[in-house]
């Protein structure tokens, strides 16, 4: 369990499908997302234990996003695709309650990952893609740090027409630079 000041992040439980049912399927959440298919209750329960087996073996750290104060389960994030001989990894975050979009969670929950990836995996670079129509996700990830180093043009399909991805990443010299200002 990593504790921020107003989340915490988790592993994901069975019990947690009743919530992560409620607004995963919902088309404001899933454009943002790579997965746009609707999910079944059963993908899901699949989904979670797969997080259990892929933490066990080294290949990604996922989340669940909790809010403290109310203990609410608000969202996934986690590090993907990790990579122990290059020590990098893919970083992806769903606030999948909208309830709690735009209140600094998601940034704080961002945080607290790369805090995890490079203090505790040693990770040396945390990459991610974002598309350039989500513009909020991408004002999120400069706050915390990461930076902008390519596009992909034309590279996803969204509403009837394609859409260019930024890629951003963030090295762990950048975040250990950080540290220390702070």
């Amino acid at each position: 369990m990593l504790q921020g000041k107003r989340v915490l992040l988790r592993g994901l439980e069975l019990e947690d499908l009743d919530e992560i049912m409620t607004h995963w399927n919902d088309w404001e959440v899933k454009r943002f997302l790579m997965l746009t298919i609707p999910h079944s209750r059963q993908e899901e329960e699949e989904f979670i234990r797969s997080t259990w087996r892929d933490r066990q073996e080294g290949k990604a750290y996922i989340f669940g996003i909790e809010t403290i104060q109310e203990k609410k389960l608000i969202g996934s994030l986690g590090l993907h695709n990790v990579d122990w001989r290059n020590r990098t990894a893919e970083f992806g975050i769903a606030i999948w309650n909208k309830q709690y979009w735009e209140q600094g969670l998601g940034a704080e929950a961002t945080s607290l990952t790369l805090k995890y990836a490079f203090e505790q995996l040693n990770l040396n670079r945390v990459e991610l893609r974002v598309f350039t129509f989500n513009e909020r996700a991408k004002a999120m990830y400069t706050k915390v740090g990461f930076q902008q180093n390519g596009k992909r043009r034309k590279a996803v399909f969204r509403d009837g027409t394609y859409h260019d991805e930024f890629l951003m990443d963030y090295l762990k010299e950048e975040w250990d630079k950080a540290a220390k200002s702070h």
